[in-house]
């Protein structure tokens, strides 16, 4: 600090010296006071530090996953931390981790600008700015940070003249500016040494920016305090701070200690406000051995679980070979005698404790001899924590949670001495004491993973809910960022038993998406997401089809699947072949429905008859695969072999024309006198299909149990997912889409079901789809061909079955075997003796596609998405009867329909139903008075990247052989449930 200047007048005062005629006296640089740091800092050059005696190199390190990995794959992980630490011999290390508040704002910046062709606004409803300031609104009240990992490593010593030319710097820089620059300049080579040594797997360090490092030197000069909103800019632009720039981060903070308290208390300013927080540090004291990764977790990852945030700070040396061999021979030489004594001297077994340090002995006595690898390399060090309180109970308080949640096997300090054990988590401070040095190898110092936290998901995507594993942090998913980024399939599994959340997950991912201007066709057979197409910001843009009501005809075979359109191939190397050829396989593929279709609504004694396949073959071939052609024209191509001789034709024909009678299967057969219902259609942001009132097989039952009704329903879900597809390729490649599927497990029973969600699989990446298949068991999507390597996004819920547990782990890309079986049985626990209604979030375990998979928790508890909660909940409450009234009552003596049934039509009446009235239920509005980001963003999304062309052949219409249907005998038994080995060897229904 400056000294004091003394009054004048006082008797010490020396004489000032007499001047020569003739000079002036002039004020200038060298009558200026010398600012001096109140740090040990001197200067920052990019990313190293600079003190009086050391110069230290500072990275930031990488995250790295440590939930569902195998113990193999976490032993590797510590390995090469631990060979890469080897390599530092000699060197001095700055461990700090500290956090950061998870930045909502860029968040939101991102999210807007990536929501691309929004739906307007309807008024009286939530608009999209609403929608964005509650989201954000509901971030910040979850008080959620990111861990952030900073290592400095010891370039060199400084010597007398770096010193000297740091001091003299401001005159020398303008005489020999090259000589201020020399230090660094001999120093490049040892830094691009370090920067390549820590880059490795493991580390996975980066020099550290201008930004990082001004991050990491606010959070320690004022630590404890809140994080700072801004930070100061990097002087000049060129990442150095002079001397006089360090006073950016310690103006304006000062630490007090009161003698013997347990705290120091930390004041600072902070937005114009003095903010003051009490702050404890503490020390790891004597440790247990921990059996890491085997049993026990990374130790520095255990405070990731306390739900207020925790600074680390660890001063670590790394021992060169020679000063640990003595060591070693010293301490072996201990050890054995105190076994002699034992044995030898009282003959007597020396105690267990001790004979575990004997073969610890002999362990590291073969490593001295053998000579010390980088993985025995042995260190020491101190590692500190710090936590922060409003006061000093708050501190104390969680301090003594830190204790807790490290016993008993590590001991946590809380030594005096605060101040200065406080100053030890500044970069450059000294170490306050050498009390409670550990001692291990550079192998137990890794296996602290420090880095180690869930990551998961993106930074621009739409907001799913927060992890629940050892780490809390928010996770937002883009559903379109492997499609437009990374060239991946859109392929989503969601997975789970009953009441696991799919339905309200699918309506979640729906909702959102839809806001942010994509498009949704849903098939949802139970009718529960329905209630999105009333949401008034909705209404405008939706519509609600119930098929089983709709007009004749809607499911006609040849009519769901799309016809490719030409310039759906502008971009391949031959359009004309690419286009004719999906033409080809489009024709193949209806043929091959219908015969499917047809051959379900036989009774199963004829279906199952080998000669029933060969005439309805014969027919189907006949009618040709063009999208003009129905199922009457089967029929009356079979009704034509009837009369030529073949007489088990007729018979067929009759059982098609009795099952033509059921009011369900007139979906199949239009009426040619009627327009096509889907030609007039406008552009909908969101159409349900639903089949209220359809009763399905019960899952696993075999073919023959099923009843007509069951048969019929089947074929209908089959023909309903393929119609969800068709608008796919009715829209504009490029404009982000979405199908969700429901109730999935029955197509995979049937081969043109395979054959549908391989073409979402495949087209997904193209046409920019992201397609959601929802099924109670992960074994029925493993076992279409190909879906395992296809899948990009995996949710799994609640699971019980032990069998059903391994599958959905193989789709998750997950070790098996190692435990993660139970953990799903875990998910969205519940208490067994509590009666109130389980409305609590589900849990899901989820993988991103991109390597993340993490435990999260589902969150749609925002104020300004109730409305859409209340829609989206599928729990019955007979409670809710009572605001619309009972049949038979006052209330409810009008007839009681389902929400969607309109009036009885009349034969032949054209029903699209569904379409809501903006002006019905115009209750929900928002009360936000502003927007957090101002500027919108209403730009079209363009075409990215090259289309791969299909890998598939060009062939002639006739020559598919309906997918070599010939060569597929028709199984009197329902097919086996093969292993999970041969799942995916071999596929039905491919192109």
């Amino acid at each position: 600090m400056p000294r004091e200047r003394r009054p004048r007048g006082s008797g010490s005062e020396p004489r000032p010296k007499r001047r020569r005629w003739g000079r002036r006296a002039r004020a200038g640089e060298p009558g200026l006071p010398r600012y001096v740091p109140e740090i040990s800092l001197r200067s920052i050059d990019g990313h190293l530090t600079r003190t009086g005696s050391q110069v230290m190199a500072w990275y930031r390190l990488a995250a790295q996953a440590w939930s569902f990995r195998s113990d193999a794959q976490r032993e590797i992980l510590i390995r090469q931390i631990a060979a890469q630490l080897g390599e530092l011999q000699g060197r001095w290390l700055h461990l700090r981790v500290t956090t950061r508040p998870y930045p909502v704002h860029m968040w939101a910046e991102s999210f807007d600008h990536n929501a691309l062709d929004r739906m307007p606004d309807v008024a009286g409803a939530l608009g999209w700015d609403g929608f964005l300031e509650g989201e954000q609104r509901h971030l910040m009240g979850l008080s959620m940070s990111d861990k952030e990992v900073f290592l400095g490593i010891e370039v060199s010593g400084r010597s007398m003249f770096d010193r000297w030319a740091d001091i003299a710097a401001p005159v020398l820089g303008k005489i020999a500016p090259a000589a201020v620059r020399a230090e660094l300049a001999a120093l490049e080579s040892e830094v691009n040494h370090l920067d390549v040594l820590v880059a490795g797997s493991g580390l996975d360090a980066v020099p550290a920016t201008a930004e990082d490092i001004a991050w990491l030197m606010h959070r320690s000069c004022a630590l404890g305090l809140p994080a700072p909103r801004t930070l100061a800019a990097v002087p000049g632009g060129t990442g150095r701070w002079e001397t006089e720039d360090l006073a950016a981060f310690t103006d304006g903070v000062e630490m007090y200690q009161e003698p013997y308290a347990p705290t120091v208390r930390v004041v600072g300013r902070l937005r114009a406000q003095t903010v003051q927080r009490d702050v404890a540090v503490l020390s790891v004291g004597l440790m247990e051995g921990l059996r890491i990764p085997e049993v026990d977790d990374p130790w520095m990852q255990r405070s990731d679980r306390l739900p207020f945030p925790v600074e680390w700070s660890a001063r670590i040396y790394v021992r060169r070979p020679e000063d640990v061999t003595g060591e070693l021979q010293r301490q072996m030489g201990k050890v054995r005698s105190q076994i002699r004594h034992y044995t030898h001297d009282h003959d007597l077994d020396p105690p267990m404790s001790l004979a575990r340090q004997a073969d610890r002995v002999l362990e590291i006595e073969d490593e001295v001899t053998s000579g010390l690898t980088q993985l025995n390399t042995r260190l020491y060090g101190w590692w500190r924590i710090a936590v922060s309180g409003r006061d000093e109970a708050e501190a104390v308080s969680r301090a003594q949670q830190v204790l807790d949640i490290y016993r008993p096997k590590v001991q946590i300090e809380h030594p005096e001495a605060q101040y200065r054990y406080a100053r030890e988590f500044i970069p450059g401070e000294p170490l306050a004491s050498t009390a409670y040095r550990r001692r291990g190898s550079v192998t137990w110092a890794a296996s602290a993973v420090p880095t180690a936290t869930a990551s998961v998901g993106d930074r621009r995507g739409i907001m799913l809910g927060e992890t629940c594993t050892a780490t809390r942090r928010p996770v937002a998913w883009d559903p379109w960022l492997a499609q437009e980024v990374r060239r991946a399939s859109g392929l989503t599994a969601i997975v789970g038993g009953l009441g696991s959340g799919k339905s309200f997950l699918t309506g979640l991912i729906t909702y959102k998406t839809l806001r942010a201007g994509a498009r949704w066709t849903v098939l949802d057979p139970s009718g529960p997401l329905a209630e999105l197409t009333r949401l008034p910001e909705l209404a405008p843009f939706a519509r609600h089809i119930n098929l089983l009501r709709a007009d004749p005809g809607i499911l006609n075979p040849y009519r769901v699947v799309a016809e490719p359109r030409p310039e759906h191939f502008a971009d391949d190397e031959d359009p004309e072949r690419s286009w004719r050829r999906e033409r080809s396989l489009a024709a193949a593929t209806r043929r091959r429905l219908v015969l499917d279709v047809l051959t379900g609504l036989l009774p199963y004694d004829v279906a199952r008859l080998p000669h029933t396949r060969i005439v309805l073959l014969r027919a189907v071939r006949e009618v040709g695969g063009a999208a003009d052609r129905h199922p009457g024209q089967v029929i009356e191509a079979l009704r034509r072999h009837a009369r030529d001789g073949e007489e088990h034709a007729g018979v067929v024909a009759d059982f098609l024309s009795e099952r033509r009678e059921l009011p369900q299967a007139a979906l199949l057969f239009p009426d040619t006198s009627r327009d096509d219902p889907w030609s007039a259609d406008r552009d909908y942001r969101l159409t349900v299909l639903t089949m209220q009132g359809m009763t399905l097989p019960r899952p696993g039952s075999p073919r023959e149990e099923w009843t007509d009704a069951e048969s019929l329903a089947v074929e209908l879900l089959n023909l309903a997912s393929w119609l969800t597809q068709r608008t796919i390729y009715d829209a504009d490649r490029n404009l982000r889409k979405g199908v969700a599927l429901d109730e999935t497990h029955f197509l995979s029973q049937v081969p043109t079901g395979k054959v549908l969600i391989d073409r979402l699989a495949r087209d997904s990446r193209k046409f920019n789809v992201r397609a959601l298949f929802a099924s109670q068991l992960a074994g029925d999507l493993l076992r279409v061909s190909g879906f395992a390597s296809l899948v990009n996004a995996v949710f799994v819920g609640r699971t019980d079955d032990e069998e059903a547990q391994a599958e959905a782990l193989r789709l998750l890309k997950v070790p098996t075997g190692v435990g993660y079986e139970q953990l799903l049985g875990t998910l969205s626990p519940r208490p067994r003796h509590d009666d109130r209604p389980d409305d609590t979030p589900r849990q899901f375990v989820f993988a991103d596609g991109h390597g993340g998979v993490e435990k999260i928790r589902i969150d749609l508890e925002a104020p300004h998405l109730e409305h859409v909660r209340e829609a989206l909940d599928t729990n019955p409450d007979a409670r809710r009867l009572s605001a619309h009234g009972l049949p038979g009552t006052a209330a409810g003596a009008a007839e009681v329909r389902a929400p969607d049934e309109p009036a009885a039509l009349g034969p032949g009446d054209v029903e699209l139903d569904g379409d809501v009235d903006p002006a019905v239920a115009n209750g929900y509005r928002t009360g936000y008075p502003r927007p957090i980001i101002g500027p919108r963003t209403d730009e079209l999304l363009t075409a990215r990247g090259a289309v791969v062309p299909m890998d598939a052949e060009l062939l002639d219409d006739e020559a598919l052989d309906l997918l070599d249907d010939l060569e597929e005998p028709w199984h009197e038994e329902p097919e086996p449930v093969r292993p999970a080995s041969e799942v995916g060897a071999t596929g039905e229904g491919g192109r």
